[in-house]
C-alpha cells in the first residue's frame, strides 16, 4: 500500500490543488490504455410497476380501437372527419 504523497498541512483550496496536481502527475494505470476499446456495461431495462403496465395495456387497447375506427374510412375526407371527431371528443368511450 502506497502512502499518500501530498502534504497534509495543506488546507482548503491549497489541498484541492495538491490533490489535482497529484492526480495529473501520477502515471496512468494499465487499464487506462487508449488502444483498448472502452465498453460500458449494458444498462438494465427499466422495470415498470404493476400500475404502469396496466395503464400501458389499457392505452394499447384504446389505441387499437382508434386505429380500427380510422381504418374503416372510405377516403381521405372521411378519415379527416373522423380524426376531427376524435380530437373534439375528450373521451373515447364511443369506439
Amino acid at each position: 500500500m502506497q502512502a499518500c504523497r501530498y502534504p497534509l498541512n495543506h488546507t482548503g483550496v491549497a489541498r484541492v490543488f495538491a490533490l489535482i496536481a497529484e492526480g495529473l502527475s501520477s502515471p496512468t494505470r494499465p487499464d487506462d490504455d487508449d488502444r483498448l476499446p472502452r465498453t460500458t456495461p449494458a444498462a438494465a431495462p427499466a422495470r415498470h410497476g404493476l400500475l404502469e403496465r396496466i395503464d400501458h395495456w389499457f392505452w394499447e387497447l384504446d389505441q387499437r380501437a382508434v386505429d380500427e375506427y380510422l381504418g374503416k374510412s372510405k377516403d381521405v375526407f372521411e378519415l379527416e372527419a373522423r380524426i376531427r371527431q376524435l380530437e373534439r371528443n375528450s373521451t373515447r368511450g364511443h369506439l
